[in-house]
């Protein structure tokens, strides 16, 4: 492992405890037994630094998803599949990350607006496709999956911070069941000749 990559490991390692509102590149270089021109030397900017460490966040939770398996054969099913993985210990460590880069992304959005979409960007491509070959219409599954994408960043930021979780928890189903309810194409009757992605 080169000296950036790390960097980007430890860097990551100190967000998770300490999170990426107020961070400032000399604590942290401090933290890291270093120095905040070294910093600066390896990513060239503090928003690198921040991008390189959410990237990998991502890889690592990306590497602890299990593909669905072939249980799951709807669009309602996909989601509670994606619902229980970004529940697990690395899910939840992206979704703080990802909240807190939003937080940032309201603030100044200029200057991390690009990051937000950066990290957005590589799952709307496969659910999209995930959703066609659950039978959505191509036309319809951009929306789709911007609509179930936002859906599941509200409903984790609601976990994250309310009392009761549970009721996140609910209402992920109650949005997994109206999924199901959509009505089908014409020509669909139910999903038995369906492909499934795990399978893909």
């Amino acid at each position: 492992m080169d000296r950036r990559a790390e960097l980007a490991e430890q860097v990551l390692d100190y967000v998770l405890e300490h999170g990426l509102i107020g961070l400032s590149l000399r604590p942290l270089a401090a933290a890291l037994h270093t120095s905040d021109r070294m910093l600066l030397y390896h990513f060239g900017s503090k928003e690198r630094l921040v991008g390189e460490a959410l990237a990998l966040a991502q890889r690592r939770l990306a590497a602890s998803v299990a593909p669905p398996g072939p249980d799951v054969r709807t669009v309602g099913q996909l989601v509670r599949h994606l619902w229980a993985e970004l529940q697990s210990p690395p899910g939840i460590q992206a979704t703080r990350l990802y909240l807190d880069l939003s937080v940032l992304a309201t603030k100044e959005p200029a200057r991390w607006s690009g990051a937000v979409e950066r990290l957005r960007g590589p799952w709307r491509g496969p659910l999209r496709d995930g959703l066609v070959l659950f039978g959505v219409p191509a036309a319809e599954a951009p929306a789709l999956a911007d609509l179930i994408l936002g859906t599941l960043d509200g409903l984790s930021l609601d976990r994250l911070v309310a009392e009761d979780s549970a009721r996140a928890d609910a209402a992920l189903t109650a949005f997994a069941d109206l999924l199901d309810a959509r009505p089908l194409p014409a020509g669909d009757h139910g999903g038995d000749h369906r492909e499934n992605p795990a399978r893909t």
